[in-house]
């Protein structure tokens, strides 16, 4: 045959979708007309099957070739001569005999297996002819045929030739077994189903058929397998060519029956084939006598999908928190989050005191998804002590972000006494975490005596902007604030208004010292918060006042975007100047200095500077041992 250029091959199939033509081909259609032209066997049986499952039309004429090819191999041919059947909706009666007569036994058993659909009132004739031919292969094949036209009828031919069947006759009396599908028909296709050695092509044989009665005999056979077996994937394929109702009902029959290992199947067939509500009952019942903890598992994980109406399995859920294994008890939870109709607090109550640290993250995760009305107002702190006091940082980490979610401005005050510890800390993670779930229930006047406990300043007071350049010109440059520090004064200054790219001529304004309060949990002064806008090409002050008893030496680390200037009471002890990225944070900082405070008032005069994106600066003071000291302000 002569391959047939690619660009005709899709205008063909182009011009087969215009109006007045058949169907359009589907996708696939043009590269598997190509693929027909192949030499090898395994593609050109491939385009076949794809090209009669889609009545390809197209590919008559190109089927037809081949199956007419004398030097082509007879298998070959037999796969042309069923999938030209499958394109045409039947057989040419006139020319069909010569297929059952072919002196190659392939093609006679490609025309049993088309004689199964198609063949009129001539089929008959034919598969009586089929089943005397001395091919066991073609006999078998004619047998199937014969079911799936007389059904229990057939039974006396199909006895015979499926009492022992070889394994390359197990696709055809698979099939001529399940058509027939009498009682003792369906016991043998059971047995040679069951067997090792005839499995995989059994399952060939059956995977399109639908019948219910083939339901049970494929579920009895996974409870055997792995899951990763083909014969596994195979079986599951098969099941889902049948009608979804039958399956259902053929589940609920399978899971009742008591047996561990079905139930256990069963709950994972409903995971990765068919999450229906209605399995839920059947199988929460069954689970009520389970033993084996995979057993258990494999339930939880079926009923607790989303899909699975969780809130009707709730009490199951609760009556594992008490399992004797933990993997049982924490999955319980997990199942516990997906219900929406229950208050998560009372019940997973008990398990914030678990042994396994496991349960008690699950009980956590569990209650930040919950609506945080239903948590204990004001007495959310004891309700979290077991896990607030925990040896794990990670379930200390997941209390503190309870806390945060659902906590109120009730629950702070005995929040900050709790916590109070971690504050003055030196476990950077643990006090970070610790002052955000503060943060987030602190009343907005009390932010700042989380920000203080932990050693930063958070009193200040602002006065800009001043008009900086990329290159930080103004930066360098002494303003008026710097010269004296007076709280009653006002200066002239000017700004102006970046956008997209343009600059605006300066405008002049007067600005005013204002308080500055640091009014996150981090410590940080954002600088564009606080001063009038822009924030962009702008140099700001800051000035704090903090008073300290005794004379001492203490450490201090500084640290903002993008560039910062510090005095101490008059001395000047550090400058930084980030490198500009556009858009970016230009963070600098400067670790570990070590200053004197004098007993009684000390200053901290910054100068900040920034060119755009965001602005903040931040000061903290600790002992050499990390630990914030005390100060108040004046």
């Amino acid at each position: 045959m002569t391959r047939l250029p690619a660009w005709i091959a899709a205008a063909l199939l182009a011009f087969s979708s215009l109006p007045g033509t058949s169907a359009p081909a589907p996708a696939g259609a043009g590269r598997m007309m190509q693929q027909l032209e192949s030499e090898g066997w395994i593609q050109q049986a491939e385009a076949l099957h794809y090209l009669g499952e889609h009545r390809v039309e197209l590919a008559v004429d190109a089927v037809r070739a081949l199956l007419n090819k004398r030097t082509a191999h007879p298998w070959i041919r037999g796969r042309a001569l069923l999938s030209l059947s499958q394109i045409e909706n039947g057989v040419e009666a006139g020319s069909f005999g010569k297929w059952v007569a072919h002196d190659q036994s392939p093609l006679r058993a490609a025309a049993a297996e088309v004689l199964e659909l198609h063949g009129g009132n001539s089929a008959q004739t034919w598969i009586e002819i089929l089943l005397k031919d001395p091919d066991p292969l073609v006999q078998c094949q004619a047998a199937a045929a014969l079911a799936r036209r007389k059904r229990e009828t057939a039974w006396p031919v199909v006895d015979p030739l499926t009492t022992a069947p070889d394994p390359g006759l197990a696709r055809p009396t698979a099939r001529a077994l399940a058509f027939t599908g009498s009682e003792a028909a369906l016991a043998r296709l059971g047995t040679q189903l069951a067997n090792p050695n005839l499995m995989r092509e059994s399952l060939r044989g059956v995977s399109d058929i639908q019948s219910p009665s083939l339901i049970p005999l494929l579920l009895n056979l996974l409870p055997g397998l792995e899951e990763t077996d083909l014969n596994y994937g195979a079986i599951l394929t098969a099941l889902q060519n049948q009608e979804w109702k039958e399956v259902i009902a053929g589940l609920a029959t399978f899971i009742r029956s008591g047996d561990e290992k079905q139930i256990r199947t069963g709950a994972r067939l409903m995971t990765v084939l068919t999450r229906s509500p209605d399995l839920g009952k059947p199988l929460r019942e069954a689970l009520a006598n389970a033993k084996e903890t995979e057993t258990i598992e494999a339930g939880l994980i079926a009923l607790g999908s989303a899909a699975m109406l969780p809130d009707k399995h709730h009490e199951f859920f609760s009556a594992n928190l008490k399992h004797q294994e933990s993997s049982i008890r924490s999955l319980s939870i997990r199942c516990l989050a997906h219900c929406k109709e229950i208050n998560h607090y009372g019940i997973l109550r008990e398990s914030l005191e678990d042994e396994d640290p496991e349960v008690v993250r699950a009980a956590l995760s569990a209650l930040k998804r919950q609506p945080a009305v239903n948590a204990p107002q004001g007495r959310l702190v004891a309700y979290l002590e077991a896990p607030l006091s925990s040896t794990e940082e990670t379930v200390r980490s997941l209390a503190y972000e309870v806390l945060a979610h659902a906590g109120s401005a009730a629950d702070f005050r005995p929040a900050m006494a709790v916590l109070q510890e971690l504050l003055t800390g030196t476990d950077e993670t643990l006090r970070s975490a610790a002052a955000k779930a503060l943060g987030a229930l602190a009343p907005e006047d009390q932010i700042g005596d989380v920000v203080a406990a932990q050693g930063y300043i958070a009193h200040w007071m602002v006065i800009g902007t001043f008009l900086n350049d990329k290159e930080h010109k103004a930066f360098h440059e002494v303003h008026e604030p710097e010269k004296e520090i007076d709280f009653e004064k006002s200066y002239k200054a000017t700004y102006i208004w970046l956008l997209e790219g343009r600059s605006d001529k300066p405008i002049e304004r007067e600005v005013t010292w204002g308080e500055g309060i640091v009014d996150t949990t981090d410590g940080k002064l954002s600088m564009s918060a606080q001063l009038p806008p822009p924030g962009s090409f702008a140099v700001g002050y800051a000035v704090a006042d903090i008073h300290v008893d005794t004379e001492r030496e203490v450490t201090l680390d500084i640290d903002g975007d993008d560039a910062f200037r510090v005095w101490l009471n008059g001395e000047q002890i550090s400058e930084k100047i980030a490198p500009y990225q556009h858009r970016k944070d230009c963070i600098v900082e400067d670790r570990n200095l070590r200053v004197k405070l004098v007993a009684g008032t000390n200053r901290f005069i910054v100068k900040s500077a920034n060119v755009d994106y965001r602005w903040w600066v931040r000061l903290r003071l600790t002992d050499s041992n990390g630990i914030p000291i005390p100060f108040r302000k004046p």
